[in-house]
């Protein structure tokens, strides 16, 4: 009799801000070693379910709880979380979210430094997991610099580490490419033969999970248990489609050509589906087909010609990319994670300015255009809604490039409910965009967007995170659009369905490289274009690689029309009025043709500070060796006002900063700003207190100005404005020292060392650690607005500038709390915060170098304490 590991017994859960329960009476019984895929379509309960399994309901998650919930003989409501994943290991969606380590070995590290295993024990079985998932040779590698299918694996390796009797999957492979994502769920079924561990698969991507065996498939349709059957039994009827889950491609086909698949054998894989009974249906119906009639070319609206890039002035991300796309054409940009799809986008939007090459717009080149100028003509439209709703109110969002541009309410009311209408959101104009679904929000960007009515629509991974029916919802919109207003639409994906179903062309990258420009049916039936791309054959090639058909990509584009046959025809859209001049002042037009500019070289920096490693001997200093050192150089530098401490101090702190091997042009922007605000202090000290120095010194030797002239410059105040300058100069280039040269880990495990209880200690050096992702949010935010047509630049009003920056800061602070639940929650999962004492894999002990440091400035701070206070030297001054 099989072993019960998981067990729902009329179960029920409703969550604390609901009045309806999320999951309804489900009974449901997950046995040891099985492998199972549980399924349905967005807003169903899968996720739910997965968080009861793992113990975040209720823990996490608080709400009412009906039935019974055993995990491991263990009852969620009454165990303690970190009991139940100490036999469950979760896998998360997002799997950045999920990394706490700057380098891949001390996030495999981080639930053994949670258990307070010894540095001794924790090293071997760190380099042991980091094997067995094939990363040994990334150990010392940052989790944000891999690929997406090692950072499965570094986050598969990070639970596997407690040696767990269950694996969670949140949807593997949400932001995965399909090769990438075709590994991960071979390294997925090799732990399942191998290890013999009970798996759970949470995803919606159907036939990418049983590109390898599952035991049982769970679906689950509003919060109900629909079926647990095989994955066999499943795909013979109607009843997976029915709930919104996708069919295969090859069983697509199949039903297309009216086959009985009730009597299939063998159907859960095309490799070993038997298709003798069914051949000569399938080549029947695709002999049927007509040939299709070769549409016509329209006039070219966008060229690029040779457009190079890099961020940093030396590794090529775009190379050599040439190619044209004509009005009212559909394209799809496919190519690996990396492979420089969203820079191309970029590059068309101008967020960023091509190192070289041409783009041309109507035959007009825009290289000199600005982000907000090309937002005139061509929309945007991110990944992530969150990162472009700036606003509460949908009515709001809508309308706020339109307001940007300065045109009166009445004009903007027409134009806005035009496009809600357009959009099928006019009945929740005056709704808040918090009450709307991801796919709902998702419509509110391409509102926000098509309400400047742009010639063309790019749009960065459109149906990432969606089901099959709001994936097919949202697509037939934009086919709708494409139709009825000829708008030239881009899609920059790599969902191969929505590049076979819904574009006649696709642009193929990778590694910057333009590998095809071809019919869509063409890239699919290539294998070898495919390989390099890191995309995957579908299983519409092996269909026809299997019936013999010769001309695979005539056999793609007859399935392609029946597919597209099949669809209902969308609803006509009302025309949308159009809107007056704005009522602002507007450059004059820019001559028809530019020069382009001479390729730029040499690095770019940006002004962003954090960790630097090198191997300096100031960054081979322990971590409590740099705190004592900042925090006794800041009492220092505070308490005296001695020039013969100060004018030192400058010095040692600069030849320190010089000495760490980071680039002096990476400081250079903080090193300005820290001038500049150094002599507005200075300046604003002269303002209200000229006689500062006077006040202190006891004597009064004008510089300039006469006797009694209340801002006559004297040589005592000129001195007490050198010290004050001289203490900050003395302090930041310590404090820029500490930053890029100090581990946050080391940090946080420092902290903890001096007395500082270690979950604050671990907050901070966390804050330190995603310094660079906020960041990089902001300006990615920042970006996505100016596509939007708002202007942070000197060309607008200083208050208007101030409220474009506000716009920004909300999706940022809105973005980062979603990451703060999503980080917190993984922890947790993790084992962070059960014991009152925690180990660090990264700590280290204090050295010969440590102890000589430490002596040496202790004599500094010493000397000048005793200087200030036991002498009574506030001041030394020789005049």
């Amino acid at each position: 009799m099989q072993e019960t590991v998981i067990s729902f017994k009329d179960f029920s859960f409703t969550y604390k801000a609901q009045q309806k329960p999320t999951i309804k009476h489900l009974d449901l019984s997950i046995y040891k070693g099985e492998k199972i895929l549980i399924v349905g379509p967005s807003g169903s309960g899968k996720s739910t379910l997965g968080n009861c399994i793992n113990a975040l309901i209720p823990n996490a998650y608080p709400g009412k709880i009906e039935g019974t919930v055993t995990v491991a003989s263990l009852d969620i409501a009454t165990t303690d979380i970190y009991e139940i994943n100490k036999k469950v290991g979760t896998v998360l969606q997002d799997t950045d979210s999920q990394f706490v380590g700057l380098s891949v070995a001390e996030d495999i590290a981080f639930s053994l430094e949670n258990q307070c295993v010894s540095q001794e024990e924790m090293v071997p079985l760190v380099h042991q997991m980091a094997h067995v998932v094939g990363m040994d040779q990334f150990l010392g590698q940052s989790p944000q610099e891999i690929s997406g299918g090692q950072k499965q694996r570094v986050s598969l390796a990070g639970v596997l580490v407690d040696d767990v009797d269950i694996l969670l999957f949140d949807e593997p492979l949400a932001n995965l490419d399909p090769a990438t994502g075709k590994l991960a769920i071979s390294l997925i079924d090799e732990l399942h033969r191998t290890t013999g561990k009970t798996i759970i698969i949470i995803e919606h991507r159907l036939e990418d999970v049983l590109s390898c065996p599952v035991d049982r498939v769970i679906l689950i349709e509003d919060g109900t248990l629909i079926a647990d059957e095989t994955p066999e039994n499943l795909l013979r009827g109607s009843l997976l489609s029915e709930n919104g889950i996708r069919d295969p491609l090859y069983l697509a086909a199949m039903r297309h050509s009216g086959c009985n698949l009730s009597l299939a054998k063998d159907i859960a894989s095309i490799d070993s589906l038997d298709l003798a009974p069914f051949k000569e249906q399938i080549l029947s119906w695709y002999h049927r087909q007509e040939t299709p009639v070769k549409q016509k070319q329209g006039t070219e609206l966008i060229r690029l010609e040779d457009v190079n890039f890099s961020y940093d002035g030396v590794l090529p991300v775009l190379q050599h990319i040439s190619f044209s796309v004509d009005q009212g054409e559909m394209v799809s940009i496919l190519g690996k994670n990396g492979a420089g799809k969203s820079t191309l986008a970029q590059i068309l939007t101008g967020i960023h300015k091509n190192d070289s090459g041409h783009v041309f717009f109507e035959d007009r080149c825009i290289d000199s255009d600005s982000v907000t100028e090309r937002s005139a003509f061509i929309g945007f439209v991110m990944q992530n809604p969150n990162h472009m709703i700036s606003h509460s109110m949908i009515y709001d969002e809508v309308a706020f490039a339109l307001r940007q541009k300065g045109y009166g309410e009445e004009e903007i009311k027409g134009r806005v409910m035009d496009v809600l209408t357009l959009c099928n959101l006019k009945q929740y104009h005056t709704w808040p965009i918090s009450a709307l679904s991801y796919g709902q929000r998702k419509r509110v960007t391409i509102a926000s967007i098509l309400v400047m009515n742009p010639k063309v629509l790019i749009l960065d991974e459109p149906t990432s995170g969606q089901d099959y029916v709001r994936y097919t919802a949202l697509m037939e919109f934009l086919c709708t659009l494409n139709r009825e207003t000829g708008i030239t639409i881009l899609f920059i994906t790599h969902d191969m369905h929505l590049a076979l179903e819904y574009t006649s062309r696709s642009l193929v990258l990778c590694d910057g490289n333009l590998l095809c420009d071809k019919r869509v049916s063409e890239v699919f039936a290539d294998r070898i274009l495919l390989q390099k791309a890191n995309l995957t054959v579908t299983s519409l090639y092996t269909l026809a690689q299997r019936c013999n058909i010769e001309d695979i990509p005539s056999f793609i584009d007859c399935f392609i029309r029946s597919e597209k046959d099949k669809r209902p025809e969308g609803k006509p859209i009302r025309k949308m009025r159009e809107l007056p001049a704005p009522r602002v002042a507007h450059k004059k037009a820019k001559k028809s043709q530019k020069v382009i500019r001479e390729p730029k070289s040499g690095k770019k920096f940006g002004f962003g500070l954090h960790y630097e490693p090198t191997d300096s001997w100031v960054h081979r200093l322990n971590g409590v060796t740099k705190l004592l050192f900042f925090i006794g150089w800041i009492i220092l530098c505070l308490t005296t006002f001695d020039i013969r401490i100060l004018i030192p101090s400058v010095a040692i702190a600069q030849i320190c900063l010089a000495s760490c091997k980071v680039p002096m042009k990476k400081f250079r922007p903080f090193i300005l700003a820290m001038c500049y605000v150094i002599l507005v202090n200075a300046f604003f000290i002269f303002l209200f207190s000229p006689g500062q120095g006077t006040i202190y010194l006891g004597t009064r030797t004008i510089l300039l100005g006469s006797t009694g002239a209340r801002y006559a410059l004297t040589v005592e105040t000129l001195f007490y404005l050198v010290v004050v300058c001289l203490k900050y100069f003395a302090i930041f280039p310590v404090a820029l020292l500490f930053v890029t040269c100090t581990h946050p880990s080391h940090f946080s495990s420092s902290l903890n060392r001096i007395g500082v209880r270690y979950r604050t200690s671990y907050a901070v050096g966390l804050s330190m650690r995603y310094l660079p992702e906020v960041t990089s949010s902001y300006v990615h935010i920042l970006h996505a607005q100016m596509a939007r047509g708002v202007d942070v630049s000197k060309n607008v009003p200083l208050k208007k500038r101030i409220a474009s920056v506000g716009k920004i800061l909300a999706p940022l602070v809105l973005s980062s709390l979603d990451r703060i639940d999503v980080v917190t929650n993984a922890m947790v999962l993790r084992g962070f915060g059960k014991n009152r004492k925690r180990t660090w894999f990264l700590a280290t002990p204090l050295r010969l170098i440590d102890f000589l440091v430490l002596i040496v400035f202790a004599s500094w701070l010493t000397l000048s304490l005793y200087e200030r206070f036991a002498k009574g030297v506030m001041f030394w001054y020789p005049w």
